[in-house]
């Protein structure tokens, strides 16, 4: 039932345009765009194969590397201006990544997204580690909604995929250049070509350098924070064995040292509940990029990652393909929970160092109607994670040690799989897609969790007590599709897939198992291609049913995870790209979101008193109702011996709550984010200069709000996203 509305209502909005313009014949050659004007083709393979964007019947959005050179893109934080239906932000360094209102809503040590994040289909597991991959990427692909078939667990919001640019048979590279206020310097370059005659041998070397002075200072100490010095370089080997055999090697090391992702101060959460700092003394500064904290802000990590692909062409039309990941990431952050500049608490630093094996096995087969995929999935993950916080003013007001809490254990993550999925054309134009995922997950925690117990002396101690659970989990996810193209321009599809998130135990926290989430999505579409290749209109509208969403808050001095019973997602996606004439590029994209819980009854942790609330109807996390971004290129008709371009850019998000609750004080308000840039290319392609602005009207935008542990008398932390950021940038490329 719920199907056929979908498909029904994307089908109306496709019979919008009209029969000429269906009618209307593509370029067969893929030169026509560059020779004729009109948008190029994209190659994709958000289907574990090779396909073209408009192909493919899935929402997904793809940007290549001239785009994305183009628009400035720079980090995962771009993401939100680039495709529909996602939001970004960041909480210590964790990447908050959020597609349709689904997404890592816990803070906890060894949580995983909902969003799966791979780059050239390696899983990054952990989300402090996926901040620092983006640079010298050939494309981006953003997949939204469950993909419970191919990519399997964690990806019940949907999955990101970074393609990184490969080595050329050419001898190639390129050099860039930006410097702009805050001193920031970003340095980025890569070096390619062949390692013998042939080229049959081929290597790539790529590196990036950012650096900037802090958004704000903590004044307190006098030092700068959210400032950044961050390194990164990656290596790739190419060799064609035979004309069947293919394989890829890659490395690569990114480091971060320096006073980014501070707490800032947002104030008391409860007037009635006084901040140990204020009431003795302190000061701090609500709402400001500064802060007032007597304690240091420390950013300290370090990923380094070797994989290898192996491509085997065993027929005309069967492929065999390996592929093999190995990480490493550590991490160190410490920050003031309180925000205050009085002695109340020492820094909570967070530790989290994991090694993370995956392999992957696919065999691929495609012929003229029948193309499928069938593949053997391998995940293990040791984890060791620790949160320390101790709170001398406690002891000092009391009388006795100081009261410590700390959590100290040891996470193991494995994940087994086997999937399948094949796509059948039954008739010319009308294909049928039917595949399947069977899933298991472990998970073992062990390890301590050290509290004070808060009684008089002299039995006031810290207590130690153990944690040591085992849990699995396994699950079926199943997707069903049909896609029909009338014409070579237009597409309309329709799909049911059910997704899976692993269930959770928390390393030295003595959380309860949580359960798995699921959810099953109902989704219809369309994609047209119309006036010549000038226009691409793309639509979709979705439907999903989730049971135990998992999410996050703290209780008392934990973060914990639960399941939030039941919820639903309703939500409509409007993509366009037009070139309307040569010259002038234009995108736009719209998502709307009804998103509710439909069984929820919980109690606030900062509200105990309050005893159970119920949330049904209130909206999920960072799920805007409304959501646009958009943006135009423009040739300037100047004259010059080469091409110069203005580019502008606006990204607009109605309110997000940052929490369950719904409560305004715990969320930001509506808000639209310009950016801009006038760009020069030289008439022989090698060099060009460019101005840019990103936030253009210094919009002040939260990225995250917390309720820190009711010790801190339930002060409210957060980050913001950055200040207004200009310069020139410089660039040359052979």
């Amino acid at each position: 039932m719920r199907l056929g509305l979908l498909l029904s209502s994307a089908c109306m909005m496709a019979a919008g345009f009209s029969t000429a313009a269906w009618a209307a014949d593509a370029p067969e050659d893929a030169a026509s765009p560059q020779a004729t004007g009109g948008i190029v083709d994209i190659v994709v393979t958000a289907q574990k194969r090779e396909g073209k964007l408009q192909d493919v019947p899935l929402a997904v959005s793809a940007i290549g590397a001239a785009e994305l050179d183009r628009r400035g893109v720079t980090s995962v934080a771009d993401l939100a201006a680039l495709a529909p239906g996602v939001s970004v932000a960041q909480h210590a360094g964790y990447n908050r990544l959020f597609i349709r209102g689904i997404g890592l809503t816990s803070i906890s040590n060894g949580q995983d997204p909902s969003v799966a994040f791979q780059v050239d289909g390696v899983v990054i597991g952990r989300p402090s580690a996926q901040l620092a991959s983006f640079f010298d990427i050939e494309r981006l692909e953003v997949l939204r909604g469950p993909q419970g078939t191919l990519y399997g667990r964690n990806a019940t919001g949907g999955s990101v995929n970074l393609i990184t640019r490969k080595p050329t048979r050419d001898l190639s590279g390129y050099l860039d250049l930006s410097y702009g206020n805050y001193n920031a310097l970003t340095v980025e370059g890569a070096i390619s070509g062949p390692l013998d005659k042939g080229g049959d041998i081929r290597a790539r070397l790529a590196f990036q350098h950012v650096e900037h002075d802090g958004y704000g200072r903590n004044v307190t100490l006098d030092e700068q924070i959210d400032n950044q010095n961050s390194t990164a370089v990656r290596g790739i080997i190419e060799a064609d064995l035979s004309d069947r055999v293919h394989i890829t090697l890659s490395g690569d090391y990114a480091r971060e040292r320096d006073h980014n992702y501070a707490f800032h101060a947002f104030g008391p959460y409860r007037s009635d509940v006084a901040m140990p700092g204020l009431a003795n003394g302190g000061t701090i500064l609500v709402n400001s990029r500064d802060i007032t904290s007597e304690v240091p802000t420390r950013n300290r990590r370090e990923f380094w990652g070797l994989s290898g692909k192996i491509v085997v062409d065993l027929s005309d039309q069967i492929t065999l393909q390996s592929i093999t990941g190995y990480r490493h990431s550590d991490r160190r952050n410490s920050n003031d929970p309180e925000t205050t500049s009085f002695d109340a608490f020492s820094p909570v630093i967070t530790l989290e160092k994991a090694k993370q094996f995956s392999q992957e096995l696919q065999l691929n087969y495609s012929s003229d109607r029948l193309k499928g995929v069938v593949g053997l999935f391998y995940y293990d993950e040791p984890l060791h994670a620790e949160m320390d916080l101790t709170w001398p003013y406690m002891g000092r007001l009391m009388g006795f040690s100081t009261p410590a809490y700390h959590e100290n254990g040891d996470l193991g993550i494995k994940s087994y799989a086997a999937f399948s999925e094949w796509t059948y054309e039954v008739i010319d134009g009308l294909r049928l897609t039917a595949g399947l995922r069977y899933s298991k997950d472990k998970r073992d925690s062990d390890g301590t969790l050290t509290v004070f117990n808060f009684m008089p002396p002299p039995d006031g101690a810290n207590l130690v007590i153990p944690v040591n659970m085992k849990k699995s989990w396994n699950a079926l996810t199943p997707k069903f599709g049909i896609d029909f193209k009338p014409n070579d321009n237009v597409m309309l599809y329709a799909s049911a897939t059910r997704g899976f998130k692993s269930g959770v135990l928390l390393a030295g926290n003595p959380n309860p198992p949580v359960n798995p989430e699921f959810v099953w999505s109902y989704e219809a579409g369309f994609k047209t291609t119309l006036l010549d290749r000038r226009l691409q209109f793309n639509g979709s509208a979705f439907y999903y049913d989730y049971t135990d969403l998992q999410v996050n808050k703290i209780v008392g001095n934990s973060i914990i995870t639960q399941n939030a019973a039941a919820a639903r997602v309703k939500g409509l996606e409007l993509e366009l790209r037009a070139q309307p004439v040569n010259g002038v590029n234009l995108n736009a994209a719209l998502t709307y979101l009804d998103t509710e819980f439909v069984s929820f009854i919980t109690q606030n942790p900062a509200r105990p008193e309050a005893g159970d609330v119920n949330l049904k109807g209130n909206r999920l996390v960072n799920a805007p109702r409304l959501a646009l971004n958009g943006g135009a290129e423009a040739e300037l008709p100047v004259g010059l011996p080469g091409r110069l371009s203005l580019r502008g850019d606006v990204a607009y998000s109605g309110r997000i709550y940052f929490t369950e609750f719904n409560e305004k004080a715990l969320s930001q308000g509506p808000a639209a984010i310009v950016d801009a840039s006038l760009l020069y290319e030289s008439g022989d392609q090698h060099w060009q200069a460019s101005l840019f602005v990103r936030n253009l009207t210094d919009k002040k935008v939260v990225s995250n709000k917390f309720v820190a542990a009711a010790l801190t008398g339930y002060a409210v932390n957060g980050s913001f996203k950055p200040p207004r950021t200009y310069g020139v940038r410089v660039g040359y490329k052979f």
